[in-house]
């Protein structure tokens, strides 16, 4: 089963690598290559990096944001909140999803939470009222993927 960008991964490097690049391979060997957009290694060389993003977002029906257990707290190298940045790639990522009313999943990775509204900056409150799912490590993982990947398939 093979879709045109269909599936949009937003997380942190720093709060969720490794579960991310399992999360990534599960669905790309279910749903195919082309389906799944995830990181930079994506994007052409010598592109608008933010024009990009939203392109691809807004081509995506779904977009899981990845949320670890660092995911709200992480600083930029001056110790502000990234996510208070309106900068910030992951913020953009799912502000663009969130506007267009895609399917936004909150995947709680490494015994994460789904933040509080009054935690996260106003254009990203709606992401608090998104039905979530947990991805744990083994033995749970695949048992999670499989149950996120037909929830994720009930949308196409």
């Amino acid at each position: 089963m093979t879709l045109a960008r269909s599936i949009f991964i937003s997380y942190r490097r720093r709060d969720s690598i490794d579960i991310t690049g399992r999360i990534y391979d599960r669905l790309v060997a279910h749903f195919g290559q082309g389906s799944v957009f995830k990181d930079v290694d994506a994007i052409p060389l010598g592109v608008n990096f933010r024009r990009h993003l939203e392109r691809e977002v807004s081509h995506c029906p779904v977009l899981l944001a990845i949320i670890g257990p660092q995911w709200l707290g992480i600083t930029d190298g001056r110790g502000h909140p990234r996510l208070a940045n309106p900068k910030d790639w992951v913020r953009v990522e799912i502000e663009t999803a969130l506007r267009r009313d895609s399917l936004v999943i909150p995947v709680l990775v490494g015994g994460a939470e789904l933040p509080d509204d009054t935690a996260l900056p106003e254009s990203l409150k709606g992401l608090a009222y998104r039905q979530g799912t947990s991805v744990r490590h083994d033995p749970d993982f695949h048992r999670d993927m499989d149950r996120l990947i037909q929830r994720i398939e009930g949308v196409f």
